[in-house]
């Protein structure tokens, strides 16, 4: 998740959390939840899950700004020594999935085609 901000991308991303665990507990039945439905139904370490790379270690998802996703995706190929990043977003609102893939393309400069 691409946001303006750190700060703004972290609520948002809640929906790709809320979702991981419902798959868990339903299996392959389970629907994208909104934020707000994420909120309700996460408790407040699943909220502050790491959304960028703390200690070396890297999370289960990248979240931030265009240049804190940008600079974590550029680590991480660093690190793998791969030329090649596919990019999954799970976020149910689709105007916030469309700006967060906008600000991605921005920040990695890639052209629309």
């Amino acid at each position: 998740m691409v946001a303006d901000t750190d700060a703004e991308a972290r609520r948002p991303n809640w929906s790709r959390t809320a979702l991981m665990a419902r798959l868990a507990r339903q299996g392959t039945a389970a629907q994208v939840p909104t934020v707000e439905e994420a909120e309700r139904e996460l408790g407040q370490e699943q909220k502050d899950t790491p959304i960028v790379i703390t200690d070396g270690r890297w999370p289960r998802q990248i979240a931030g700004s265009p240049e804190t996703v940008r600079d974590q995706l550029e680590q991480m190929t660093k690190a793998t020594g791969v030329d090649e990043v596919m990019v999954q977003d799970i976020v149910a609102d689709p105007a916030a999935r469309a700006h967060s893939r906008a600000l991605l393309a921005k920040a990695l400069d890639v052209a629309a085609r």
